[in-house]
């Protein structure tokens, strides 16, 4: 009798600690649709699941993640009110699930670090910093308990790489806040968690967002050839089985071949992004597309561009589309059609990301870009490296009208050489615009020795690499600062973690 009763006991501990965090059928294919932005979608399957299965926990990770996704595509405040008023009830109710299982601490740790991003976001930036150090406490701890749990290293993978890339200024956080990680831990962890969503059924609904994690680690803070050829790999292997044209792929995707210079290849895969009413609206594919037409001269850059502030609510990237759309009517000879949209960036937005940052010190400026070196960009920013030489190449040099333009000449010479693969001048002109702009507040000279830095490293000349990459943290400019300087921050920790 005594045996019977505990069995009975036991069935039911067992089975209720398997109905709090049953990642079945129905909530795989809810999560993998809140990936792709079919948000409906997964709302509807999770009615069903609290409904058919009330006892189940993973549902309220789910929601979590779709409030989450909305606030940081959409921008809009109200939704971020949203998020921190559904977080905090969400955290009391999974606090209440089975200790024992190795989701308790995942799922609070993803909620933790989903708060803690949006929160950076709208400059919460303290309350953000408790909520990582909350989450990363909580991985950590599961990981020491449940090393074999592969959904554990998608949120230590994401923790550690930027945690690696805190930059100087911040270092106190994770002094502070005894927080630990590099670049290259939390690469290798986001890929163990994709090789194992590509082999196993189990965590085959990872696959999708591991992929864009360490596409954005890697295109952010790993940016060189071998890793953006290692990302079209695992793109070649997904799309066997995934739809390519889901807006979160097509936008990873097309950055890869942005970065590495296949600005047509970009453009295709943006213009087949699905964009049906099934999907949460990704206005940023539409900014996205500007560029790459605007890369080409194309004049239908500028309907995507004002297609992207009209359509987008929230305030990101809107100085910038105005700015670029100000470039498009300037390269075509339009300075009156550059001067009222130059003048439109004043007024709208804000000044919170660097291309943001740039669009408004230009307007406040009243300089007009020099059209030449503008065009010079724009060719190598598209990988159109020949066409860009070409334009610097001109026997009339007198479109270098100051100091900055013929500093900005060698930079742009440097970068297109660089690309090209000649190694020997790139480095020739890199030098020279270290020497001769460290002075001065534009980004040319940073961003000179953050590359000579990425050159030493791929010659494996660590020291080298490490003594750029120094000078670069070293330099005080204005331009692009947070970004090049995260880089080199990252450049810094990779060698370290060499040795």
């Amino acid at each position: 009798m005594k045996s019977f009763f505990l069995s009975v006991i036991l069935f039911f501990l067992v089975n209720s600690s398997y109905s709090q965090y049953d990642f079945n059928k129905n909530c795989k294919g809810a999560y993998i649709a809140t990936i792709n932005l079919k948000f409906k979608q997964a709302e509807k399957a999770i009615k069903i699941e609290k409904n058919s299965n009330p006892s189940n926990l993973i549902p309220y990770l789910i929601e979590n993640y779709i409030d989450f996704l909305t606030v940081v595509i959409g921008e809009q405040e109200s939704d971020f009110e949203k998020l921190k008023e559904n977080k905090s009830s969400r955290i009391r109710f999974l606090e209440k699930g089975d200790k024992s299982s190795p989701y308790y601490r995942f799922c609070l740790a993803e909620i933790y670090l989903q708060s803690a991003f949006a929160k950076l976001n709208y400059g919460e930036n303290f309350t953000a910093f408790f909520e990582i150090k909350r989450s990363f406490n909580l991985i950590e701890k599961n990981i020491e308990q449940f090393p074999d749990f592969h959904p554990n290293y998608l949120c230590s993978g994401l923790l550690h790489a930027l945690i690696g890339s805190i930059p100087d200024n911040y270092k106190w956080v994770s002094t502070i806040f005894l927080l630990d990680g590099n670049v290259n831990q939390g690469a290798n962890e986001l890929k163990f968690v994709l090789d194992s969503a590509l082999i196993s059924d189990n965590y085959s609904h990872l696959k999708i967002e591991a992929l864009y994690y360490l596409s954005f680690i890697q295109l952010n803070l790993q940016a060189n050839s071998e890793h953006l050829s290692e990302l079209l790999d695992y793109f070649d292997t997904i799309s066997h089985d995934s739809n390519m044209t889901e807006p979160l792929l097509c936008y990873s995707l097309a950055s890869i071949y942005m970065k590495n210079g296949e600005n047509d290849k970009a453009m295709a895969i943006l213009q087949k992004s699905n964009r049906s009413n099934e999907y949460y609206p990704y206005d940023y594919l539409d900014y996205l597309l500007g560029e790459t037409k605007l890369y080409k001269f194309d004049d239908e850059a500028i309907i995507h561009f004002e297609k992207y502030v009209n359509n987008f609510k929230g305030k990101n990237y809107l100085k910038s589309a105005y700015r670029k759309i100000a470039w498009s009517y300037l390269i075509k000879g339009n300075k009156n059609k550059y001067l009222e949209n130059i003048l439109k960036v004043k007024s709208c937005g804000r000044t919170f990301v660097g291309a943001d940052k740039q669009a408004q010190k230009e307007a406040e400026s009243n300089i007009i870009p020099n059209i030449v070196l503008l065009k010079t960009r724009l060719l190598f920013d598209g990988g159109y490296y020949q066409k860009a030489l070409d334009q610097l190449n001109e026997p009339d040099t007198n479109y270098l009208q100051n100091t900055k333009d013929s500093l900005e000449c060698e930079y742009r010479k440097a970068r297109i050489y660089h690309k090209l693969a000649k190694t020997d001048e790139a480095i020739l002109y890199y030098d020279n615009v270290l020497k001769k702009g460290s002075e001065y507040p534009y980004y040319f000279a940073a961003n000179s020795a953050l590359q000579l830095g990425f050159i030493y490293e791929n010659m494996l000349e660590f020291k080298k690499a490490e003594s750029y990459y120094k000078k670069c943290l070293s330099l005080d400019f204005d331009e692009y600062r947070k970004s090049i300087r995260q880089k080199a921050k990252a450049g810094i920790n990779r060698i370290e973690d060499r040795e």
